[in-house]
């Protein structure tokens, strides 16, 4: 048998290391492959951390297909972001509140890496009215009104009344000017030419070392991370002109869902600059790429796939060394904080970010809340979601009206039977409600800022 150090080649290294149980040189040398394995980088998730960090990137240990994507990235150009963006199975529907338009999102995850690190801290989801105790003015053919109006339920004896809860989750983006944190300052450092120079130079070191203790499969595994990024770095990419510009003087109201009968809602509201371009147009260009850049990456998924799986086979030291840096690269991320690209993105184009959720009761209050705090001129924007009909008109006509005359309605005029008057009276009324809470809690929120950035108030 084979001393479990040596590996399956039984190669002695220059430098020996003491013997390892070979239940872990086993186990060490499998869960690398089988993690790799497991986590496949996504083409909408590589879009939306192009799209933040605004240059070609890899991670020292990129996900399974990565390197692939960036290659397929380069051959097809903007094809590649627009099938990222529909063809995802996390592809999101946008809504342009103020302007009606209708598309799927743009820059793949951007937006949700954003909305992501908003709601890292969320402590509270905000319960909405399920019922309303306001009485209406009642006048001649007038559908009579209750001190307390529930929300209609089927009419089934003993059964609890059904609620498909809406959840709603603000998140209000706008531009700040900002002092840099020692934090920050300490990052940029990290991350500048100088900071890049002696990383790559201590990885040098390390593939050096590896060799030395004969872990040569997780040498290959770093050698190979370490030429990705210098490759990235060769390849320039360059944002579009008018970057996070509007030519719009108003505030953007942008609904988000990943379909029309959703559950969750992302409304996206303040500076239109910052979220019209996250959500609407490319955050980036696609660099141009010689054949055999190209030809890299495919290469570059290959080897990255072959060394992986000569650990697995070779076992020894090189599981026990890949698995260690594994660890360490996480333990790094986790030192200078979750959320890396989107605190770097809102600390370079000085955004601030804060987000607040809602629950209703259903779907129709919060679209009308929704609609009265954008600028829409008109409801067709919704036309999706809640399909026209009489009653929907009212409703969207009765938010409107002063409100000492909602309510006053007329059934003869409106057209409506009597039970759909009861339905414009009530979500007229939970709505209302609901806007006047909404309003209050977002007077006193306070911007949930990038980590790295210090506000002037």
């Amino acid at each position: 048998m084979l001393t479990p150090n040596l590996g399956t080649l039984g190669f002695r290294p220059y430098l020996s290391v003491s013997g390892i149980p070979a239940i872990i040189t086993e186990w060490s040398a499998l869960f690398p492959l089988v993690s790799h394995l497991a986590n496949y980088g996504e083409d909408d998730r590589l879009v939306g951390e192009l799209a933040l960090e605004g240059h070609l990137t890899v991670e020292l240990f990129p996900k399974l297909g990565y390197l692939d994507g960036l290659r397929r990235l380069l051959q097809l150009g903007p094809e590649f972001l627009d099938r990222a963006n529909a063809n995802s199975a996390s592809t999101y529907k946008v809504w342009d509140v103020n302007w009606g338009n209708v598309f799927t999102r743009a820059n793949g995850s951007a937006n949700s890496i954003i909305t992501e690190y908003a709601l890292r801290k969320q402590p509270k989801v905000i319960q909405m009215p399920e019922e309303t105790s306001i009485k209406s003015k009642i006048l001649p053919g007038v559908a009579p009104a209750v001190s307390t109006v529930p929300i209609p339920q089927p009419q089934v004896a003993a059964k609890a009344a059904f609620r498909r809860y809406q959840k709603l989750h603000i998140v209000r983006m706008s531009r700040i000017n900002h002092n840099r944190t020692v934090r920050g300052t300490l990052l940029l450092i990290l991350l500048s030419r100088a900071g890049k120079a002696v990383y790559h130079f201590i990885l040098i070191g390390l593939v050096v070392v590896l060799c030395l203790i004969g872990a040569f499969g997780s040498a290959a595994v770093v050698l190979n991370g370490l030429i990705s990024k210098v490759m990235c770095r060769i390849l320039r990419v360059k944002r579009p002109s008018g970057y996070l510009e509007s030519n719009e003087n108003h505030d953007a109201c942008m609904l988000s869902a990943v379909h029309e009968n959703a559950e969750t809602w992302y409304l996206y509201m303040g500076d239109r600059g910052v979220i019209d371009w996250m959500l609407n147009k490319t955050m980036l260009t696609t660099p141009s790429a010689s054949r055999l850049q190209i030809f890299y990456f495919r290469l570059a998924h290959l080897m990255q796939l072959l060394a992986m799986t000569f650990v697995a086979a070779q076992k020894g030291i090189d599981g026990v060394s890949l698995i260690i840096l594994l660890v360490s690269n996480h333990a790094l991320q986790y030192l200078f904080g979750g959320h890396r690209i989107a605190r770097q993105w809102l600390e370079a184009e000085k955004v601030s970010v804060d987000a607040h959720t809602f629950r209703f009761s259903g779907r129709t209050p919060m679209i009308g809340v929704i609609h009265s705090f954008s600028q829409a001129r008109d409801a067709t924007w919704m036309e999706s979601v809640m399909a026209p009909c009489p009653r929907v008109n009212v409703w969207l006509t009765e938010l409107k009206r002063p409100a000492d005359m909602q309510g006053r309605l007329n059934i003869d005029r409106q057209g409506l039977s009597s039970s759909d008057c009861e339905w414009v009276l009530l979500n007229t009324q939970l709505t209302l409600q609901a806007e006047t809470l909404i309003r209050k809690e977002l007077s006193q929120g306070k911007a949930t800022e990038s980590l790295y950035v210090k506000g002037k108030h």
